[in-house]
């Protein structure tokens, strides 16, 4: 399978992770897609700490219960069982929020190194949005956004030229050129 091909895939996978019963399952197939089609790219890392921050923030919902069940436990001992239950909810909120956004910065960085790599706007776009749903998403709009984000992931990926089914960085490309240029000139 081309790169080209795991790219759409998993950018596509991505944007439905919005249902809620396959959105874990989804999310990480889309983004070990993803990976595989740029791996040989220097926009890897970059995407790979994304990745990790994504997952973290998104397993943090998970965690949330177990705060609720601590909070609700520590409330019983409270005057005001209020006070504790908002208290850990607001942690929980603040770290998803920092995490989420971190994540989307790293993710605007691979994307911006894929959008030179390819010379395709849609990457550099696709990063802005990612980073502004992230920002947004504390006022319920922030979802819609990132959709947009990935959507323009997916036609990033549909609308780049892939040689012989790799991708290649168009700096390893460009030294290789000047260095066969000396040679040429060198031996004329």
């Amino acid at each position: 399978m081309s790169n080209k091909i795991l790219g759409i895939v998993g950018s596509a996978l991505i944007m439905l992770s919005i249902l809620p019963t396959v959105s874990v399952f989804f999310l990480l197939i889309g983004f070990v897609l993803i990976s595989i089609a740029i791996k040989d790219t220097n926009a890897f890392s970059d995407f790979i700490i994304g990745v990790v921050l994504n997952i973290i923030a998104s397993f943090l919902f998970y965690f949330k219960l177990l705060a609720f069940i601590v909070s609700s436990l520590l409330a019983i001992f409270s005057q005001n069982p209020f006070i504790p239950l908002t208290f850990s909810m607001l942690i929980y909120l603040f770290i998803f929020y920092v995490l989420n956004i971190i994540s989307a910065v790293y993710f605007k960085k691979s994307f911006d190194k894929l959008s030179v790599i390819y010379k395709n706007n849609f990457f550099k776009y696709a990063g802005y949005f990612i980073v502004i749903g992230a920002i947004l998403v504390i006022f319920g709009i922030g979802m819609i956004i990132s959709e947009i984000g990935w959507l323009l992931v997916l036609l990033g990926f549909f609308t780049i030229i892939v040689e012989n089914n790799e991708i290649y960085d168009s700096e390893i490309i460009d030294t290789e050129v000047v260095e066969e240029k000396k040679r040429l000139i060198k031996n004329n």
